[in-house]
This record gives structure tokens, sequence and C-alpha cells, in this order.
């Protein structure tokens, strides 16, 4: 009679492993789906994404001692425990990108065409601390320097790209052009007022389900036959938009340039 031989011990370990990595992933993906259906307010959601973090990171570790100690236990430990490993890997690496991305903007969320005299919101609300957590408070690069002197001095280093554009359209008919533009790329329309020359509408993102104010300013140009078009975009929840709003921007003028007629 064959005795049956018992699993070493260490399967479970693996086992912790994959659950660890694995875990890690679906911790991050519930935080950022609830926030989005609103089952908890959207920082609950970055709260649950960060706790996340820390537990690939957990996960990381845990996954190289067992491999270090126990790679020769057996296929199905090693391969249990390299699936965690890459689950962990994966999403730090989503994570690190996107820390990468936050690094290389500046941590402000209200971004426009014209700085001087940005477009304002008549139907949709400027979020009340938009000039509240401006960075450079103190330091001597800003000295003298208001909220909103800092927030200019930032955007124009970061997004000196974003500037007016001039289409060859009276403001009624590029306000129109402009509603379904921002129609195409799935923005919800607050208003849209051709007489106006005025545009507002809100951008959801990303699984957190982020709203994004958006107004667009039409005026008419020299002689009334062109018009010239600004842009202003506002993340509601944040200190630092990554670059979306900019992005979010370029874009929109791209896909309304090449709407225009020449």
């Amino acid at each position: 009679m064959t005795s049956i031989e018992k699993p070493h011990a260490s399967i479970w370990l693996a086992r912790l492993c994959l659950l660890l990595g694995a875990g890690s992933v679906v911790m991050a993906l519930v935080g950022a789906i609830g926030a989005g259906q609103d089952w908890w307010p959207k920082l609950d959601g970055l709260s649950i994404v960060m706790a996340a973090v820390v537990l690939a990171l957990v996960a990381l570790v845990f996954c190289l001692i067992v491999l270090l100690l126990y790679r020769k236990k057996g296929v199905a430990i090693r391969n249990l425990t390299l699936i965690g490993l890459v689950c962990a890997v994966g999403f730090l690496g989503v994570i690190g990108y996107w820390v990468n991305v936050g690094r290389s903007v500046p941590q402000i969320h209200d971004i426009t065409t014209n700085l001087e005299n940005p477009p304002e919101f008549q139907v949709l609300k400027l979020r009340p601390d938009d000039f509240a957590d401006i960075p450079g408070r103190g330091e001597a690069k800003y000295a003298g320097m208001d909220a909103r002197e800092r927030w200019q001095l930032l955007h124009r280093e970061a997004y000196g790209d974003l500037r007016t554009v001039t289409l060859p359209l009276p403001v009624d008919k590029a306000v129109t052009l402009a509603e379904e533009v921002a129609r195409n790329r799935g923005w919800e329309i607050a208003v849209a007022n051709p007489e106006e020359g005025r545009l507002e509408a809100v951008d959801t993102v990303s699984l957190f389900k982020f709203k994004d104010d958006v107004v667009v300013r039409v005026q008419p140009g020299p002689g009334g036959l062109s018009s010239q078009v600004d842009v202003r975009s506002v993340s509601r929840v944040g200190r630092s938009d990554l670059g979306v709003n900019a992005k979010r921007i370029r874009d929109f003028l791209k896909d309304l340039k090449a709407a225009a007629p020449n």
C-alpha cells in the first residue's frame, strides 16, 4: 500500500502570495469602481487604492521571500508565487507610472487657454477652493505672489502651448461647432448658447468617474467674420489633475480646428 505524500507546507505560503498579489489589484479596482458608482466618496476611493498599494508592497516582499526559500519545492508553489508577484509588480507599475506623471506636472487643477482673462462659469459652479492650495506659498521663488499669481506662473511654465484659437466662423456657428465636437467627445452639455458665445459641459473620466467642468468662450474676431475661442477645464476634486485638463483642452481644440472650414 503506497502512502500519499502530503503537500509541502510552503504551498500555503504560495497561496498566500497569490492572495496578497491578486488581492491588491482587486482591492484597488473595488475602491475605484465603488467611488465611480458613488458607493463612497471619491477621496475614500483614493484611500482604498493607497491601502491596496501598501498591500501590493507587502505581497512583493513576501513573494520574493517565498521564491527564494521554496522555489525548489515544486512547480505549483513556484507558479502560484509568480502569479502573485506579477500581480503586485504590475499594479505597482501602473501606480508608479501615474506617480511619475504627477511629478512631471504642477499640482494645479484649473487649466485654461487665457491666463489673464479665463472664461468664467455661469451655469456650472467653480469649486470654492479653486485657488486655496496653490503650491509655492512661503518659497523664495514666489515671494510677493498671491495664490492666483503663483497659479499663473506654474501654469505658464507647464502649459505654455495652450492659447486662444481663432476660427474662420462667426460666433454663433463656432459655438454650434464646439457643441458638436463636445458631444462627440462624450461631454455632458450643461448649456450651449450661440448668441452669448458660451458652452459649458461636464466630462467624466477614469474608473473613479471624476467629473471635470469645462467652459468654452467664443468672442468675435476682427470684422466679426472670425471667432476667438478660449477654453477652461477645472477638476472638481483633488489638488493635481495629473495633466488631464490640459490634455482635454488640447484634444478638444485639435478636433475643433479639424472640424472647422479652411
